[in-house]
């Protein structure tokens, strides 16, 4: 145990919150020891009364509200980001082969490696988009993709708000001049934003788009990153309209609920710990701590370029540094994600200008 609150202090690489003293009062509650099954829909109650179905749905309601869906959606406290994804494609593809429609998956190869997993497991022809340098989707491919595809093929789109290892954003608006563009029907295209990280800080952005009014259908974010649950979970949301054209009402006598989840039995202490969160924070508190981060980002970007460390880069608005991996001891220390030569540094709340310091002073002694 010594040794995890020892790692806690340079966990650097990962976009999760390593520690949050917040949450120690639901460990030492009475709710803590108790079995808390959030089984099947979050709205029905069902036959086992040992769930928190009332917190999940304000919690719920929370994220709906940051997103301007309150009044049209339909979602669930999920197991992480790769669960949420993995739900809004199934939405996608039952939605397109209720309308006689063969799924075609489209997301770019900057994106999580769960992404084409996903669709490995739900069975959709899945083709990779070339991404730009920065991790940005190439929208000159998507065109000329989309307009590869026959009268007989839908799409499921994935969108990123934040790639794994540069955050990259794909632009919605790109993505829908280039469907304008080529006039491609609407009721053909299911559209998936996976904000695994960006989730609970893009909303606050001056640049961010109003994502379901133009179009998205369903979006799935961590709840262990950024908002800071000490347990891994997550939330889908998806339009109410589509998520039921895709499943309709799939009632199991046995549990008194609907079949609407991928997991079944889901774990009812999850749900507290995002409702403490969003209770505890609000809207506003997520907008000045997101702010905080990118402001922290920012200050390491300037840093690591004034010692002259190489390759580094920030995407606009964005809590991701990337730069030359270090020597194996600092990535070791640090915890750092890398792929190839690059690592980067996901700048959480725990990320203090103090502690990039000492990061950077650790840097310039490797000699680069």
């Amino acid at each position: 145990m010594a040794e995890q609150i020892k790692n806690s202090t340079t966990y650097f690489g990962y976009p999760e919150v390593p520690e949050n003293n917040d949450l120690s009062i639901l460990g030492i509650s009475s709710l803590a020891k108790l079995h808390l099954n959030n089984a099947g829909d979050p709205w029905v109650h069902g036959n086992a009364k040992m769930h928190t179905k009332a917190f999940e749905q304000e919690a719920l309601d929370f994220v709906a509200h940051l997103y301007g869906i309150q009044d049209d959606y339909w979602g669930y406290i999920t197991s992480g980001g790769t669960e949420g994804n993995l739900y809004g494609m199934y939405t996608g593809r039952d939605y397109l082969v209720n309308q006689n429609l063969k799924p075609v998956f489209l997301f770019s190869d900057s994106s999580h490696y769960s992404i084409p997993k996903n669709a490995h497991l739900l069975g959709i022809r899945a083709i990779p988009l070339k991404a730009q340098s920065t991790g940005e989707m190439d929208y000159t491919q998507l065109e000329s993709t989309l307009q590869q595809l026959d009268e007989t093929e839908g799409v499921i789109l994935n969108i990123n708000l934040g790639t794994t290892m540069t955050g990259a954003m794909d632009s919605l608006k790109a993505i829908n001049d280039c469907i304008d563009t080529l006039q491609f029907p609407r009721e053909k295209l299911f559209l998936h934003i996976d904000a695994a990280l960006m989730g609970f800080i893009y909303p606050f952005l001056e640049t961010a788009e109003p994502l379901f009014k133009n179009g998205a259908h369903s979006i799935a974010m961590s709840g262990h990153k950024f908002p800071g649950a000490i347990h891994p979970c997550g939330i889908v949301l998806t339009k109410k309209d589509k998520h039921d054209a895709a499943f309709g009402d799939n009632w199991i006598p046995y549990v008194g609920s609907k079949d609407t989840t991928i997991s079944g039995s889901r774990n009812g202490f999850l749900a507290l710990n995002l409702w403490y969160i969003f209770q505890k924070k609000g809207l506003q508190g997520f907008k000045k701590e997101g702010m905080e981060c990118i402001e922290n980002a920012q200050y390491l970007t300037q840093k690591l370029k004034d010692m002259g460390y190489p390759d580094v880069f920030q995407f606009p608005n964005q809590i991701i540094v990337t730069f030359k991996k270090p020597i194996p001891e600092l990535v070791r220390k640090y915890q750092l994600a890398t792929q190839g030569d690059m690592a980067h540094v996901v700048v959480m709340q725990h990320i203090t200008p103090s502690r990039i310091d000492g990061f950077c002073a650790d840097l310039e002694r490797s000699g680069f």
